[in-house]
């Protein structure tokens, strides 16, 4: 968490700004597992968010460096997801994963210089993609869709919620592979429940009927 104030909320005209209360920052290193001959392997990462809070992803970059081939590849990104108003004020159902909404990630392909003690290292990063997405042998095509973006879908999950608010799997098909030193980084803004309910955000002509 990287809290910071922006001003009394109990001030009736501060409701409604589009300004968040805070943020919650994610910045993880890890190492994946090598991976043996013969096997295959999916790289899980789990993102768990305060609760009771109306949460917007701002940011996200996974990216990995090492000396040798980055064989982790194409995956999904997932959130989680209830209805704005919906039971998560109350209580929540299970949410199995596979009732996310998904988008793709895709890699770039290596990109591989000289550092300053002239080893060479790899890089490779990860994207989020729109469905003109494709992939190639040679390189990765990165296709966004400004209106399909994670970035534009608010999580509204409840508290007692006991699965991850986003999950990220990166699926390495390689049939051996050595381990790889990985980095995330994700950035949320957090509303509260009277910045997300305000009556002025409720009868706004943005909120669709039912």
């Amino acid at each position: 968490m990287f809290p910071f104030a922006q001003g009394p909320f109990s001030d009736p005209g501060r409701k409604d700004a589009a300004v968040p209360w805070g943020q919650a920052v994610f910045n993880k290193a890890f190492q994946s597992d090598a991976i043996a001959a013969g096997n295959t392997g999916t790289l899980v990462i789990d993102f768990r968010l305060p609760k009771n809070y109306c949460c917007l992803l701002r940011s996200l970059h996974t990216s990995t460096a090492g000396t040798g081939a980055n064989n982790w590849n194409l995956g999904v990104l997932g959130l989680a997801y209830q209805d704005p108003g919906g039971p998560y004020k109350n209580t929540m159902a299970a949410l199995p994963e596979t009732d996310y909404l998904w988008w793709n990630y895709y890699p770039t392909a290596d990109i591989g210089v000289r550092n300053r003690s002239s080893a060479t290292t790899l890089y490779k990063t990860w994207r989020v993609g729109g469905p003109s997405g494709v992939t190639s042998t040679s390189a990765v095509v990165v296709g966004y869709d400004t209106v399909d973006n994670p970035v534009n879908v608010p999580l509204w999950v409840g508290p007692d919620y006991p699965g991850s608010d986003m999950v990220v799997y990166i699926e390495n098909d390689i049939a051996s592979s050595i381990a790889n030193n990985f980095r995330c980084n994700a950035v949320f803004d957090l509303y509260t429940q009277d910045q997300a309910f305000a009556p002025e955000v409720m009868g706004s002509p943005r909120r669709m009927s039912t």
